[in-house]
């Protein structure tokens, strides 16, 4: 069985990770190293809060890197403490 991929783009860089995981796991995987704002990882201190934008949809969306699942060609960008 393959593993479906997507590409996202974290801070304007291309990345292909496995489709499903959360943003901050999507980020582990592309060899992002968390050091800061990875808390709890259980969306209850909102250390992990992210700015995206998903194709098709101009607006600016946020949501927890722990908890929101990523979508195809998904941009991010880390919000700075």
């Amino acid at each position: 069985m393959t593993e479906e991929l997507v590409s996202i783009f974290i801070m304007g860089k291309r990345h292909v990770v496995p489709s499903g995981l959360t943003i901050m796991s999507a980020m582990e995987h592309a060899g992002y190293r968390l050091i800061r704002g990875a808390g709890c990882r259980g969306g209850f201190c909102g250390a992990c809060a992210t700015v995206y934008r998903v194709p098709g949809n101009y607006r600016l969306q946020v949501g927890l890197a722990c908890q929101t699942v990523i979508e195809p060609e998904m941009h991010l960008a880390q919000i700075p403490f």
